[in-house]
């Protein structure tokens, strides 16, 4: 199989640990929310070979979920998503209708 069809992210091992390490002397000297969200948007959309997004949370009742977003429209809403993986409120409902084409689905973990 030809290589340019598999242009996507694979990160070593050291490089996914340095990323991490990184993060987490972030979260030690308390840096601002919002410098860490910039530069997370930042690094989302300026690699190219990211094509989607895993977020994972834990509801109320305590399983772990997972959603996979569609890395352009993960950038676009960040700040507007809701836990089913849908838009909050403040979107029109054409919004609504064209976010059907670029959320990419939904499973939950057991």
């Amino acid at each position: 199989m030809p290589s340019e069809l598999r242009d996507f992210l694979a990160l070593a091992h050291e490089a996914r640990e340095q990323l991490n390490l990184e993060a987490k002397e972030q979260r030690q000297r308390q840096a601002a929310t919002h410098e860490i969200q910039e530069e997370r948007l930042m690094y989302l959309t300026d690699e190219k070979r990211v094509k989607t997004v895993s977020v994972l949370y834990s509801d109320l009742e305590g399983p772990l979920q997972m959603l996979d977003y569609d890395k352009k429209f993960l950038s676009r809403n960040w700040d507007n998503l809701t836990f089913d993986g849908s838009l909050g409120n403040s979107r029109s409902p054409a919004d609504l209708s064209r976010r059907s084409d670029t959320f990419i689905g939904k499973s939950a973990l057991m």
